[in-house]
This record gives C-alpha cells, structure tokens and sequence, in this order.
C-alpha cells in the first residue's frame, strides 16, 4: 500500500516576487488540506492522506478511507491520526493510517469545519450543530458540547484556542462563540460590538496566547485577552476566502478573488507592524488555496492544483519557526492623520492597544530628518479598547512633516509613519525615493476619504503585485514594499477618489 514520493522543483507560478514549487509526484488535482505535528506533514487528498515524515523530502500514502472523496480536515491527537470527510464524519486511524474506523457515532451533523485540541480535549466545528467533543473515554464517539449556543451558531466555520480559552467563528452576523477554560457553557459575543450580516469567520489562529481571527468582510482582529474582545489590525482586503497561518515574525494569509476566473493572492503582516497595511507578495492565477501551513522554513499551499510549498527565505525577515511569545509593542497604532482646519493642522491618531504606556510627544520637521517636539499627551496606560487623540498645530507651515512618538514606563519609543501636511493645496502626490532599493513611500493629500489601488506593471505590461489601501481627508504616507522585486523599470499605478483621481509613475528599482 505504501508509496514513496521524491519532492522535485518543476514547476512555477506567475507570482510578484516568489516562486511556487509543487509536489509533483502528489496529484495536481484537489489536495484539500495540509497539517503538521512535530515534523511530520500530512496532505489531504481523495479518500487518502499522504504523510512525509522527513520535512516534505518524501512522502507516503495511507490506505484508502472508505468515504467520499474530500479529506478536509486532519489532525492528530494522542498519537491517534483523526480526518474529517464530509459528509461522512470522522476516521480515526492508531496505526499511523494503515486501518481506519469511522467515529462519526454521536456526531448529528458529521460535516466537520475544523478541529482543535483545548486542555487535553479534542472539540470539532460543525456545519449544521456548533461544537462537539470527543468522549474522552472511549475516543470513538462524540459528545454533542453547544451548551449556550443558540441556531445563530449552528453553522461554523473555524475553532481555535489558547491556555484560557476557546473561541469559535461562526457562518454570519458577526457572532463569534466564547468558552472561558474549566466552563461549559458559551457565550456568543459580537465581534464588532454589533450584529455585521456579512461579518462570517474563515479562520482563527493562535500565537501563544494571542488569537488572530480572520473575517468574511476582508477584516482582520487580534485578540490579547482570550479571545474576550477584538481590535483590528491591517487593512480590509475584501475577498471570497481566506486563511492565515502564524509565522514567527509575521502572519502569512491568503485572499481568493474571482474576476472571470479563480485567482489567489498571498500576504504577510509584520506583527511588531500590526497598524501597517498587509503585504501582497505572490500573486497565483487560475488558483484555489484551501489551507496553508508552515514547516521546515517553507510555507505549504494545498490547492485545487496540488501541493505547493515556497522558501520563507524569499520574504523580508520572515523565518518559519515561531518558537518565542508575540513581542506585544506598548502600543497598536491604527490611525494617523493630518488635515487643515482653518490655517492650522489638525493631528488624529487612534489607538487599538496600550501596555504601559505613558505619554505622546508630537514631533514636527521641515525636511523629515530633523525633528522638535511641539507638544505632549499623556496615554491610556493600559487599554484593549479603542483610544482617540488629537492635537492642534496652530503654527502650522507649508509642507511640514508629523510624527507621532509613543513612550512606555520604561521610556522605550515607538513612532508611527511620518506624514506631510499643507494647508495650501488641496490635492498633493508625491512618489519617493526614484530609484528604489527597498522601499517607496507615497504621499497623497486629499480633501476626501477612499479607497486607494496600487498596481506594479513590470516592463512587460505584467501585473505583479497590487495594494489596496484607505486613505483620509488630509494627508497620508503609504509605502509600497519594493525590496523583492528583480532590477528594472517598473509602472506604479495609483487611483483614487472612486477613480477621479490617477497617478502613473515610471520606477527604477536597483
């Protein structure tokens, strides 16, 4: 029964700056999941499950689960091999996939969306009757564990927890399932504050204690207290679907869009950047990405085209391996803004997140190299909600530069992006450095909020990375990461306004 595979370099995506390599000796048809413990990976395939325990050198097959075709969820818990096959409920396998036994007994609904060990315990999400757990006695049938839930969480899409708590994400309204440890009873709790028609779950992922929760309307939240309230983090990135996996420097996500036909498109956000916009790094055309996952410096894809994996040494400081605790910075920054008001300018800035915490210092320079402080505010201290601030420069000049520098008990500094402000035009563009070795920095001063689309052409007319961004009333620094790209010369495309207003800059990257 067993096959053994070679992984071999062949093949290539059209990406912006990474190349894809699949599987090839694993089907280039459907591979539906993909999971690691320890250092052994698993690829769900058609009633198969295809196992390397050398990292992704070689592989081995399972035999045949006798289900339909899709294994879409797998994990292994107390040594035992568990695979989710909807709509047949659950296989499990102690011989490592050699012989299978259906434990689907208990379970009323067995399409299962996804599993998760909590304290010892294996719970499964359903499509159709919230959560159950695995009798922790007999591990061959299940134990119906909704308790609290009323049929708005029904139907769920994603589970995850920490050392204190479960959460689970629900099909729609912006309901998510709270469970603190040692209860047994959930809570629903609103991920927003309100009830969001197309606020559905895709996915929720741990990094130590912290919970990241990815969201149908192309929002992202983070979670530093359990899972108990949400704040934002990134950009919108509106999609169809998605998944995120945790990297040690950075979370890794992908964004499916369908324009006549299936495309996917990989991101990462920094987390010591969290207010920072995500970052498009690969772009996969006529692509289905159903589950990423990272092993062995290589981030996995199991696609509608097979298994994929790339080097994660291609991305700018990113490493596989998240062995430490998340570095929390004393302060999550999600806005920063300048605008004119009245001859003099007008600073916001927004906070998500504060840890000791103590004060702002308002800076201000002519050229953007030289700074003076121009006034101070104390901070929140500690916060897990939203905090506003604002400060009126009433010596305001032509073109001055702002940043906002936050100082925790220590007397460590964090600044925000620096931003530019004038009170004499109503509409500014600025594209710098030209040439670019790592990054450019956009400066757009406008007297209205919208949406912002960054495209790159390479000097082929190729599409190969595009950036979606808000922008406010007044002024706004982005910045466009150029470092990956090959030398040449390069067509950045921006618009916004509702595509009123358009620049088109020619760019050589050293």
């Amino acid at each position: 029964m067993k096959l053994i595979f070679t992984l071999v370099s062949v093949l290539y995506f059209s990406t912006s700056f990474s190349q894809w390599t699949r599987v090839q000796q694993l089907p280039s048809s459907d591979i539906f999941t993909v999971y690691h413990k320890d250092n052994i990976l698993y690829a769900g395939g058609k009633k198969i499950i295809y196992v390397s325990k050398d990292e992704g050198q070689t592989w081995d097959s399972t035999a045949t689960i006798p289900s339909p075709p899709l294994i879409n969820n797998i994990i292994v818990y107390k040594d035992e091999l568990y695979a989710a096959s909807a709509p047949s409920g659950v296989f499990k396998s102690s011989d490592g996939g050699l012989t299978w036994q259906n434990i689907r007994t208990g379970l009323l609904f067995p399409d299962i969306s996804d599993f998760c060990e909590f304290k010892g315990d294996l719970y499964a999400a359903t499509l159709g009757n919230s959560v159950y757990k695995l009798d922790p006695v007999s591990k061959n049938k299940w134990l119906f564990f909704g308790n609290g839930l009323s049929d708005l969480s029904a139907n769920l899409n994603c589970i995850a927890g920490n050392s204190n708590a479960l959460v689970a994400g629900t099909n729609a309204n912006g309901i998510y399932d709270y469970l603190p440890a040692n209860s047994t009873t959930w809570e629903e709790r609103l991920l927003s504050g309100q009830i969001s028609p197309n606020e559905k779950a895709y996915d929720i992922v741990t990094a130590h204690d912290t919970l990241f929760y990815a969201s149908g309307g192309g929002r992202f939240y983070m979670s530093t207290d359990d899972g108990f309230t949400w704040q934002r983090i990134g950009n919108s990135l509106p999609t169809a679907a998605t998944n995120i996996v945790n990297a040690k420097q950075a979370l890794i996500k992908t964004r499916y869009i369908f324009n006549g036909s299936s495309n996917t498109l990989f991101y990462f956000i920094k987390k010591d950047a969290l207010q920072d916009p995500f970052v498009n790094f690969s772009v996969v055309f006529n692509h289905f990405s159903y589950k990423i996952d990272i092993l062995d410096n290589r981030l996995w894809d199991a696609s509608t085209g097979g298994l994929f994996y790339m080097s994660l040494s291609t991305l700018p400081d990113i490493s596989a391996v998240d062995a430490s605790p998340l570095t929390q910075q004393p302060v999550l920054f999600t806005l920063f803004n300048a605008k004119c008001d009245n001859k003099k300018v007008l600073l916001t800035w927004r906070t998500a997140l504060e840890q000791n915490s103590s004060h702002f210092d308002i800076e201000k320079s002519e050229d953007g190299i030289h700074w003076s402080v121009i006034g101070s505010l104390p901070a929140s201290g500690n916060s897990n909600s939203e905090k506003s601030y604002s400060f009126m420069d009433n010596n305001s000049a032509q073109n001055n530069y702002y940043r906002i520098v936050e100082f925790d008990l220590n007397g460590s500094p964090q600044f925000t992006s620096i931003i530019q402000s004038t009170c004499s035009v109503t509409t500014t563009f600025k594209l710098w450095p030209n040439p670019v070795r790592d990054k450019s920095f956009i400066n757009i001063t406008t007297e209205t909020a919208s949406q912002v689309m960054i495209n790159i052409f390479d000097s082929k007319g190729s599409l190969v990375k595009m950036q979606r961004d808000m922008i406010l009333q007044g002024s706004n620094q982005l910045n466009v990461d150029m470092k990956p790209l090959t030398s040449g010369i390069y067509l950045i495309s921006i618009d916004w306004n509702n595509g009123q207003m358009k620049k088109t800059v020619q760019v050589w990257k050293q």
